[in-house]
């Protein structure tokens, strides 16, 4: 399995550089339309209206895909006080049984989020009134997100398993 998991980890560090690159893009842009927007309104006093919207839509992205890499690079907020203050044997039963919630979590929200592209694609709702797109837009970094976030921890599930010594399991 130390195979597997090591080629894992080679796949799971590309993915983490292309959702930095993705996030670093994602925040480069709010800052220039922001920045955009402010200049208008202030200087030729011409607000443009779209700049919330794009700011709301890509902020989502930015969220969704940032969690993922947050998690990938241990750079998330965890309160292991009490998980730590447990015995080894409970300990580790219990990080298996938050990380499979947490997996089935993951699993659940990206399917029922693409599930409801479609219901929302075909209402006919348009949430952006000054872009004039769908709120399926608004939707979609969901379930990607839930799919982003789900490889990291699956590896580090695995990789638990994978130190617990032989005879404790």
């Amino acid at each position: 399995m130390s195979a597997f998991l090591n080629t894992y980890k080679k796949w799971l560090d590309a993915l983490a550089k292309a959702e930095s690159a993705a996030s670093m893009s994602c925040m480069a842009f709010i800052i220039l339309i922001n920045s955009l927007g402010i200049f208008s309104r202030y200087f030729l006093d011409r607000p443009i209206l779209w700049v919330n919207e794009l700011t709301i839509l890509i902020g989502t992205w930015l969220f969704y895909v940032g969690t993922g890499l947050l998690y990938a690079r241990k750079e998330d907020i965890t309160l292991d006080l009490v998980v730590n203050k447990m015995p080894e044997r409970l300990r580790r039963m219990t990080e298996l049984a938050i990380d499979g919630v947490v997996l089935l979590f993951l699993v659940l929200l990206a399917i029922y989020s693409y599930k409801l592209i479609p219901f929302v694609s075909m209402s006919g709702s348009v949430l952006s009134f000054s872009l004039g797109i769908s709120d399926a837009y608004y939707y979609i970094p969901v379930g990607i997100g839930s799919v982003l976030l789900f490889f990291p921890v699956l590896y580090h599930m695995l990789r638990r398993i994978e130190s617990y010594p032989k005879s404790g399991r």
